[in-house]
């Protein structure tokens, strides 16, 4: 009998299973750092909204009785949508402070609730929720029906328009410097919002922002490319970078220029030339598994790589692996206080965390040139040393860095996932930390 020549089969490819760890681990990455921003640009905003005295659902409901749940709108018009019990928009609401606060009836401001029916379009009422004026004044505004209900005929965009002058709102008697305050609050926070909303940046392009874009584009090719492998040309960039962006124009990444965009927005029509550079440092080692900024761009990564050279690496300094351990912690204690002082308004500057405010020669700070000089002395004997140990921005690079198929839920990844927890909790409850253990 003949024996049929064995057949190998192939073996079932295990990439399967680490490029799918892989991508989730970068998918998770990527939605814990957003997902944090978003806390922390929700917070920003609520309070601009709604300032140190939020409005509360009871107020709106003694005018809307149907309002179940209010809803930040973080439009220009600094509202928020009244919803009913099935989540439908029925209204929206309103507070004259802080944004008329310099308006004064007779001794002090009114901040007045203007609510908005969302079927006639037309306020369904006004409450006002505390004043600076003589009591018997607001009490007389408050009781008086004919006032209170006379701007049930006006509509958003007709408070706007509306001649006060003219006599189309007349003042309580006894009391009418208070009521035309409170009428002329109304009125100036209507038009504020409208002129906010119309007023538009203009797109703004200038020859730092092309300075900027070549940065990240030639830091592209240094690290992604062939190119890398010419010495001559790296190190010539890096220096130019360097003399560029440390002492020329101090357009640095770093947790207070992080901080700013979070909080308010991304100034993409007047810097787009950083914008794009803080895109290409956080999507490049998010993709390609090469840390762009630290490699190829920071001034001080590119001092410390330099400074390292001075001494021989048989006269470097030996860390412990048990205090490396200990010190690779430093940036993330950073990292959490840096979102305590976010949340909280602490009376601290983040560019003082950091060595990059250093290069600023005109406007450093005392303590950004000590963790500066301090870094770079350590880097003589510890290579890249406040990269590795004090860099809480490196941190952020370097979390969001994909590390291919090796990658696997680290410790980087449980930390990041406290801090989301934490910004969770801030979101929510930070105004009440702060009134009873900050003030």
């Amino acid at each position: 009998m003949t024996e049929l020549p064995l057949v190998s089969l192939p073996r079932p490819s295990p990439r399967p299973a680490s490029h799918l760890r892989s991508l989730a681990l970068k998918i998770y990455r990527l939605t814990v750092l957003i997902l944090i921003v978003w806390l922390i640009r929700d917070y920003y905003v609520r309070v601009r909204v709604q300032g140190l005295s939020p409005l509360q659902l009871h107020e709106v409901q003694s005018i809307l009785p149907a309002a179940h749940a209010l809803r930040v709108d973080p439009s220009d018009r600094m509202g928020l949508f009244i919803l009913d019990q099935r989540q439908q928009t029925i209204g929206y609401a309103i507070r004259t402070s802080p944004v008329s606060d310099e308006i004064i009836g007779y001794c002090g401001p009114s901040d007045t609730l203007v609510v908005f029916d969302q079927f006639t379009e037309k306020i369904a009422g006004l409450s006002i929720r505390s004043s600076g004026d003589t009591t018997s004044h607001v009490t007389d505004v408050r009781n008086n029906r004919y006032f209170m209900n006379l701007w049930k005929q006006y509509a958003w965009d007709e408070l706007a328009d509306l001649d006060l002058k003219s006599g189309e709102i007349e003042g309580v008697s006894g009391a009418t410097m208070t009521s035309m305050g409170i009428a002329h609050a109304i009125t100036h926070r209507i038009r504020h919002s409208q002129q906010k909303a119309q007023t538009v940046q203009p797109f703004q392009f200038h020859l730092k922002d092309a300075l900027l874009i070549l940065v990240a584009g030639g830091a592209c090719l240094i690290t992604l490319t062939r190119l890398k492998h010419y010495h001559w040309l790296r190190h010539l960039f890096k220096v130019t970078v360097f003399v560029y962006l440390g002492f020329l124009s101090g357009d640095l990444l770093a947790e207070s220029l992080f901080a700013g965009w979070a909080k308010y927005a991304i100034p993409w029509r007047q810097l787009s030339g950083l914008v794009v550079l803080a895109a290409a440092a956080l999507l490049v080692p998010w993709t390609t598994r090469r840390n762009l900024y630290c490699q190829s761009i920071c001034p001080q990564g590119t001092a410390q790589e330099y400074l390292g050279r001075i001494v021989p690496a048989k006269r470097k300094w030996k860390i412990r692996p048990d205090v490396k351990r200990a010190l690779r912690w430093i940036p993330g204690l950073l990292l959490g206080l840096i979102l305590c002082i976010i949340f909280l308004d602490l009376p601290v500057d983040l560019a003082e965390l950091e060595a990059f405010d250093a290069y600023l020669l005109t406007s450093a700070g005392i303590a950004s040139i000590c963790i500066a000089v301090t870094g770079l002395l350590a880097a003589v004997f510890v290579p890249q040393a406040y990269c590795h140990y004090g860099c809480p921005t490196g941190a952020i690079f370097e979390f969001v860095r994909s590390h291919g198929r090796a990658d696997h839920f680290g410790k980087g990844d449980f930390v990041a996932a406290l801090f989301l927890i934490m910004a969770l909790i801030f979101n929510q409850y930070a105004e009440l930390l702060k009134q009873n253990f900050l003030q």
